[in-house]
């Protein structure tokens, strides 16, 4: 099977490419994959039918033209992969839904698998935390204990608290602070991702991306 993976950004492309041979072995044996980063989430167009701005580079901007396009390849060995933040959403449910009625403007829908991590992909990072302390080990153990897995709770900035020098504060007290913290994320996530124990993850949005997977590659 081949697997076809659209993702947010920098730090998920970094975060898959360590955990896919995790996931589905070697690559090539038998499974293939590739992912495709974009510039952030986004939002679904008002109209999911209409031709994409070709300026908007945002993953859900596209989405819909993509499963378009996937659908149209008519291959079966094939699954397209969506992966997103939940955020601060208040539904994944409802959110689920709204990602999976987009194939319902596809006259051919592909196979597709539509992942969120809840909140943010660190959440999966949290859900190791002996990974965490594998890569950081001196990760603050009093903020890594207080989180509440999965929780809509600042993911990242929990993340943040536990394992980067000065915490939050000193993050943000560099220009161009958005660029710093995307850039940190990527650090963190190819840190601490090749220490990650699949099997043993707390993440339940994790178990979800990883069982999923599984299940599709044995289509």
């Amino acid at each position: 099977m081949h697997f076809e993976f659209l993702v947010e950004g920098q730090v998920e492309l970094t975060a898959l490419s360590i955990l896919m041979k995790q996931v589905l072995g070697d690559y090539s044996q038998p499974h293939t994959w590739k992912i495709h980063k974009h510039r952030g989430i986004g939002r679904i167009p008002d109209d999911p039918g209409v031709k994409p701005n070709k300026h908007d580079q945002t993953l859900l901007h596209n989405l819909p033209s993509k499963l378009r396009a996937y659908g149209d390849e008519g291959r079966d060995e094939f699954v397209v992969v969506v992966l997103v933040d939940l955020d601060d959403r208040p539904d994944c449910v409802s959110f689920k839904t709204e990602l999976v009625g987009l194939l319902n403007y596809c006259p051919q829908q592909p196979k597709a698998l539509f992942r969120i991590a809840i909140e943010e992909l660190e959440a999966w990072f949290l859900g190791d935390q002996q990974a965490i302390k594998g890569a950081y080990p001196n990760a603050r153990q009093q903020i890594l204990n207080a989180y509440v897995q999965d929780s809509q709770c600042g993911t990242w900035e929990k993340l943040a608290e536990a394992i980067y020098p000065g915490g939050l504060i000193a993050l943000g007290q560099h220009g161009k602070r958005s660029v710093r913290i995307l850039e940190q994320k990527r650090i963190w996530a190819k840190e601490i991702c090749p220490r990650l124990d699949i099997q043993t993850n707390q993440s339940p949005s994790f178990q979800a991306f990883r069982d999923g997977v599984r299940r599709m590659s044995a289509v």
